[in-house]
């Protein structure tokens, strides 16, 4: 659902889980060098140049950046997929989506671990982001929010709200998703 000015909104589980955050993390750190790896092919880079028009996306700092937004927001936070000018982080969070780094429940993305990530797998999910090219009056514009669920800023906001007060009074949301599965 694309949305004008679009957030997504994030969750993570309640329970301290230091395994899970180093695990998340280590994947992470490995879907990075498997993307430095892409890079480093001249084909696959010239394929992809639209993707690092105003710079390269980084996975890993984009994974610090998401784990420090949700251990502020008391693990529920709204993110604006363009929150930087350059568009880096809508990309980023599209390719950690295809990655398996996030899986969807309801209106929101909870935090999972991958089973492997593999230099395929990340060059699919550019492959993937890159699908997502428009051309405005010949200008190619990339819309990576296209492969999200996405909310307004008000819409995001409201339910983070919302989710923060049904962890508070431990309602059945809060149940952990730290193994990445989605509540049936």
């Amino acid at each position: 659902m694309a949305t004008e000015n679009p957030h997504v909104l994030l969750e993570m589980s309640d329970e301290p889980d230091c395994r899970f955050v180093a695990a998340w993390l280590s994947k992470a750190a490995e879907a990075q060098t498997f993307w430095s790896q892409a890079l480093q092919d001249p084909q696959f880079d010239d394929h992809i140049q639209l993707l690092h028009g105003d710079g390269i996306a980084d996975l890993a700092a984009a994974a610090l950046e998401i784990l420090g937004e949700l251990e502020h927001h008391r693990h529920v936070a709204s993110l604006d997929l363009y929150q930087h000018e350059d568009g880096l982080f809508s990309i980023e969070f599209v390719m950690l989506v295809q990655l398996g780094f996030f899986v969807v429940g309801g209106s929101s993305y909870w935090m999972a671990i991958p089973e492997a990530v593999t230099l395929t797998a990340v060059k699919q999910a550019a492959l993937d982001v890159l699908s997502t090219t428009e051309d405005w009056d010949g200008l190619e514009i990339l819309q990576p929010e296209r492969q999200l669920h996405t909310l307004s800023a008000e819409e995001a906001n409201a339910w983070r709200l919302r989710l923060i007060m049904m962890r508070r009074f431990g309602t059945e949301r809060n149940q952990g998703y730290a193994d990445g599965r989605t509540q049936q």
